[in-house]
């Protein structure tokens, strides 16, 4: 199984990236599946909030806050439940994971440690205004990528078509690498 960690900060393109990631293998005619570790960050805000998970107005303080006291508790808590969901998606025979919002190096680097075939990208938007207050961005997780360096791809998103095309040589030589192992 292959697993494709994006990050980046708020507004950075990165679900638009997994879902690349996701054509090109369902091209290839493999399973693959989109996932996020702020899901269950999520699912906490539905319960202890009024949010109701579906609309745009996502309550963003509450889940940076939120988020920071569960890391606190234990800092690899996202990651553990991501492993266990990766272990149940091998049960259903997925070929793909692709987790579209990491922020914090140990999402990568939990994910590199467990999986041999597990690649990051991240993924940067210099050109879109953040639509967060100036305490949304400073936060951790819009803060915790900027001197980190271990990616496997950089991709800057400033055109659609030249990402995709990046996106899928890149996805191409795994696929190579992965055949000549």
């Amino acid at each position: 199984m292959k697993i494709f960690v994006v990050g980046g900060k708020s507004g950075s393109g990165k679900g638009e990236v997994a879902k690349m990631i996701e054509e090109y293998y369902i091209y290839k005619l493999k399973k693959a599946v989109v996932t996020e570790f702020s899901k269950y960050l999520k699912n906490f805000a539905k319960e202890l909030t009024d949010w109701d998970g579906v609309s745009q107005n996502k309550p963003r303080d509450f889940l940076q806050s939120f988020g920071s006291q569960i890391r606190a508790y234990d800092k690899y808590f996202f990651t553990k439940r991501m492993i266990e969901d990766i272990n149940v998606y091998a049960l259903a025979d997925i070929d793909v994971v692709i987790i579209s919002d990491a922020r914090m190096p140990e999402e990568f680097e939990e994910m590199k440690e467990n999986y041999d075939d597990a690649y990051s990208i991240l993924v940067i938007n210099q050109f879109a205004k953040s639509k967060l207050t100036v305490a949304q961005q400073a936060h951790i997780t819009e803060t915790a990528l900027e001197n980190y360096n271990e990616f496997d791809l950089t991709l800057a998103n400033d055109n659609l078509d030249t990402v995709k095309q990046k996106l899928f040589k890149f996805l191409d030589e795994v696929e190579n690498e992965t055949i000549n192992k």
